[in-house]
């Protein structure tokens, strides 16, 4: 197949299909979302990825949402007090932004990421079924002021995590999100064994209830494309991994972790969530693609 000249008549296709539904849109302005792709241009784009190497344990979504950028704040954690809640007292600052007592180790990082660590074994859980780790997580997160509003668990993984613990962990993964959307890069990430909590990474904004809209809500483009846009990344990345197969596309709101060495992320505080689709891997690999 040729790759280059395929991926071209694909593209030129949902363009045309996107121009007709601008066209759509300003005629009704009201309408939130619109079909995106005809049954022929998804069969299409589903066979093409196919062709690649890539599968979908998902459909592709039909409908294009209108979404405005959103201006978003990163949560701030107070260093001592995060430090009194997850290690109660008589905890000893051992660097500028650790704190350690027997058993366990807090990092604050800029005061915005929150890396904790346990190393003493809890009580034997009773089973390691979904139930179990989900309530075990949830309440964790629920006594140290984790759980917010719109925070929603959306999978869990088995593997390595060397950083952590030798053997394998289940992976929590929560996300925030605004109005059933996702918020990226925000998360909380809880890691568990058959003792219970061995690490949490928490990146969270401010409350969602809180965000206003920075612009005027335009229609994205369709996930197909999308896809399209992010395949060479995703092959390339993916090279010698093994079977590539999506298993979930949604769209949602995106703050990109800037790696700009003039505003480097240590720095920001606010900014810009754009619309954008989020495409997650079987293995747990994530890309976002901006929709504009």
């Amino acid at each position: 197949m040729d790759w280059t000249k395929a991926k071209t008549i694909l593209i030129a296709a949902f363009i045309m299909t996107n121009l007709f539904l601008a066209a759509s849109l300003l005629q009704d302005p009201a309408r939130q979302e619109v079909a995106a792709v005809n049954e022929p241009y998804r069969m299409q784009t589903v066979q093409f990825l196919e062709d690649l190497g890539m599968t979908l344990e998902t459909e592709l979504p039909r409908t294009i949402p209108t979404l405005a950028p959103m201006t978003v704040e990163y949560r701030f954690f107070s260093p001592v007090d995060t430090a009194v809640q997850f290690l109660g007292d008589d905890w000893e600052l051992v660097s500028m932004d650790t704190f350690e007592k027997e058993g366990a180790r807090l990092r604050i990082v800029n005061d915005k990421q929150l890396i904790y660590q346990r190393f003493e074994a809890g009580e034997n859980l009773p089973n390691m079924n979904e139930t179990t780790l989900t309530e075990v997580s949830d309440t964790f997160l629920r006594e140290r002021g984790l759980f917010t509003d719109g925070l929603q668990l959306t999978q869990i993984y088995l593997g390595t995590v060397p950083e952590y613990h030798p053997d394998p962990l289940h992976k929590l993964v929560y996300e925030q999100t605004y109005h059933g959307r996702f918020m990226g890069e925000s998360y909380v990430h809880v890691y568990l064994n058959q003792w219970g909590i061995v690490a949490v990474e928490a990146l969270l904004l401010e409350d969602p209830a809180d965000i206003e809209q920075t612009g005027t809500p335009r229609a994205m483009i369709d996930a197909p494309e999308a896809l399209l846009r992010k395949l060479d990344e995703i092959l390339a990345d993916q090279l010698g991994e093994g079977p590539i197969v999506v298993s979930r596309i949604e769209a949602g709101y995106y703050f990109a972790l800037t790696g700009d060495p003039i505003t480097p992320w240590e720095s920001v505080a606010s900014g810009t969530a754009v619309p954008a689709w989020k495409i997650i891997l079987k293995n747990g690999d994530t890309y976002y693609q901006e929709a504009f």
